[in-house]
């Protein structure tokens, strides 16, 4: 991926409106789930397009690459948002390891061993034991005290208080990552990608 975007339009009227100082394609594997938590970042310095695409690991990625053809500069960065689920290990470690080979294209990946609700439950405390993904939405009760189901509106808003923990948590679990990303439950990348995306918000 071309770090100049010559796609990018820029505005007659430049008085009014400015050019984002990023932009970032997040190509997310859940259709509802991911998109609209990262939908509800009030970004404003930066372009954002969202996709949930119902693909996983590296059928994601190549959907990207084809949907993408012809696009490339138009973007800084290219996120892969998807899950560890029960694919073999050496699925999700070729699809981990095929985007962070090719960082320098702007590719980046936001991955979740098992999924990605493992992020929400950082919110609330460091998990360092291996938990089933299965476990995941009682555990979010508990700790919401509220029913936890998938798609929940406004996850955003209802964690944004905590947000500073779950990053410092998923830092401490990064910290003790091994070389095989499929072995590392819990863990996830995503803090990486809410880090990015924290830069640009309305102030």
């Amino acid at each position: 991926m071309a770090k100049h975007r010559r796609g990018k339009k820029r505005y007659e009227r430049e008085v009014e409106t400015r050019l984002p100082e990023k932009t970032f394609l997040i190509v997310c594997e859940g259709t509802k789930t991911e998109p609209n938590y990262f939908r509800s970042f009030p970004v404003l310095s930066a372009q954002v397009e969202i996709r949930g695409t119902g693909r996983n690991t590296m059928s994601l990625v190549h959907y990207a690459e084809k949907m993408m053809a012809g696009r490339e500069e138009e973007f800084d960065e290219m996120w892969f948002v998807f899950d560890k689920d029960s694919f073999s290990a050496v699925t999700f470690n070729n699809a981990v390891g095929y985007i962070e080979a090719r960082h320098s294209e702007g590719y980046r990946v936001a991955y979740s061993n098992e999924a990605f609700e493992l992020w929400y439950l950082l919110h609330f405390e460091l998990i360092e034991k291996p938990v089933s993904r299965f476990q995941y939405g009682d555990m979010l009760a508990r700790r919401m005290k509220q029913h936890y189901k998938k798609n929940l509106p406004n996850m955003y808003g209802k964690l944004l208080s905590r947000q500073d923990a779950a990053i410092a948590n998923a830092k401490l679990l990064y910290q003790k990552r091994s070389r095989s990303p499929a072995k590392d439950n819990p863990s996830t990348t995503v803090f990486h990608l809410v880090e990015e995306l924290n830069k640009h918000l309305k102030k």
